[in-house]
């Protein structure tokens, strides 16, 4: 059985390689979100409502 997971009793590199690029893309998402609306808010600013 451990000639069959490779021999190592630490996680498989390329599953740690792939948790890290999905982290990475889902931390740089969330941040370009955050930037579009800051950059759509900060374009377009707020009137004050009339009656």
């Amino acid at each position: 059985m451990e000639s069959w997971s490779g021999g190592s009793a630490g996680p498989d590199p390329l599953m740690v390689l792939l948790v890290i690029i999905l982290l990475a893309r889902f931390f740089l998402w969330s941040c370009l979100g955050t930037y579009i609306d800051y950059r759509l808010a900060w374009r377009r600013p707020h009137k004050p409502k009339e009656d």
